[in-house]
């Protein structure tokens, strides 16, 4: 039986050939693209609706103030409400150290006074007050998502609830992982050695690893990427899960050979193909392989992702948590994909406690899939696990979910006594 999706990736002249009935080609085309249509309506008004439980809570949190700190390398932000009550949100010291004046001088004010329910709405007005839409990328928005997560934390403490409480309620207890290896620099056999010892540590039962060149490819990295590709299926063997990640590495034609080597071997997802802002060029590759084409962690607009969505350029959508502007902003994407039945996996940063919040995130989100990234624990900066102790790593392959109100975790107080204000 020829389905919907069938009648998409074959065009619509085709497609009116292919059914038994007298319908013209230009029938067929007036029939998908009212199926389109209704499908972006969908999407869109998925979009528009409330994504957390804020907007329940009966109380006022008013929001005092907002403010990034700073200890050697390290960043953290932190969230006052007027009753004292404090959360905590750490940045990725790699991204903060340049972009921390955006912070402090565009988005922290912002919050000040505001009432921490109305955070939904406040993400929207953060964007544009004080042409803030002018800087939008990831200059903008991981301001933007710290700001937010200490926010949540903030009220997640204020109101006694774990976040993913605040977020809509978990639908699951454990995260499952896959360890994702990010080298480019050392010979196929060198990252098949790095994933086994990265799956002995984690005990995840998924992995992910580095295709092409990042934002070109060569003679020698596709050389590399035709060894590699069976080596680690090899080396893993058919029950393990394997992703690759080509970070925008190449051309269409070349994007389409790649893939359909991936498909030979039964990889799970191709990651980012061609470049990330290639819209029409990651469709031409999604309907030219089977494989399911991945992407959206270079995204920062939720028209785009409207767009990847509704056209089925991508079967896995990828928003950055911390790029793509936080937790609320990423379950829009997620909202928008369930209407067209796509999964959604978010990207994370190793650092800043990237998978922390990807596991509060994962926890609430029906449509995604039983692996998510994990990158380890690279943090410096001393916490432990709140009523637990220890730190937020992986056994067997897992992720527990916090249960402890906000984020579930505790900062050292000694550590965050050093802390001093980032001013510019």
């Amino acid at each position: 039986m020829t389905t919907r999706r069938t009648l998409l990736k074959l065009g619509c002249v085709g497609a009116a050939a292919l059914v038994n009935h007298p319908a013209t080609a230009a029938e067929v085309c007036r029939n998908t693209d009212n199926d389109l249509r209704e499908l972006k309506a969908r999407i869109r008004n998925a979009r528009l609706r409330p994504v957390s439980k804020l907007h329940s809570l009966t109380e006022p949190i008013i929001i005092d103030r907002v403010e990034m700190l700073r200890r050697d390398d390290q960043f953290l932000v932190r969230a006052v409400c007027t009753e004292g009550v404090t959360g905590w949100a750490l940045a990725n010291p790699g991204l903060m150290d340049s972009a921390f004046g955006i912070f402090v001088n565009r988005v922290a004010p912002f919050f000040s006074g505001k009432d921490a329910r109305d955070l939904e709405m406040l993400l929207d007005e953060v964007f544009v007050t004080d042409s803030n839409y002018k800087w939008q990328g990831l200059a903008l928005w991981i301001c933007v998502a710290r700001a937010e997560l200490a926010i949540l934390d903030l009220i997640g403490k204020r109101t006694g609830q774990p976040v993913h409480a605040l977020l809509g309620g978990k639908l699951r207890d454990f995260v499952g992982l896959y360890h994702a290896n990010g080298d480019r620099n050392h010979s196929a056999q060198w990252v098949v050695e790095k994933l086994k010892e990265s799956v002995a540590e984690s005990g995840a039962r998924a992995v992910k690893f580095k295709l092409g060149a990042r934002m070109h490819y060569t003679d020698a990295s596709t050389a590399r990427d035709h060894v590699l590709i069976p080596m680690v299926r090899k080396h893993f063997g058919d029950d393990m899960v394997i992703y690759a990640d080509a970070n925008s590495s190449y051309d269409v034609a070349t994007a389409l050979k790649i893939g359909r080597v991936m498909e030979a071997y039964n990889y799970g997802f191709f990651e980012e193909p061609v470049q990330f802002d290639y819209l029409q060029e990651t469709k031409e590759v999604a309907d030219g392989v089977s494989i399911p084409i991945a992407g959206g962690e270079q995204e920062s607009s939720l028209w785009r992702f409207e767009w990847l969505i509704a056209n089925r350029a991508l079967q896995i959508v990828q928003p950055d948590l911390i790029y793509f502007g936080g937790l609320l902003r990423s379950l829009r994407v997620a909202a928008m994909a369930r209407e067209a039945g796509i999964d959604i996996v978010p990207h994370i940063s190793g650092s800043g406690l990237g998978s922390l919040y990807m596991a509060h995130f994962a926890s609430v989100v029906s449509n995604t899939t039983e692996y998510q990234e994990y990158k380890g624990d690279p943090d410096k900066v001393p916490y432990e696990v709140t009523g637990r102790g220890g730190r937020f790593r992986a056994v067997d392959g897992r992720l527990a979910v916090p249960m402890t109100p906000g984020f579930g975790i505790t900062f050292d107080p000694d550590y965050l006594s050093g802390l001093e204000p980032v001013r510019v």
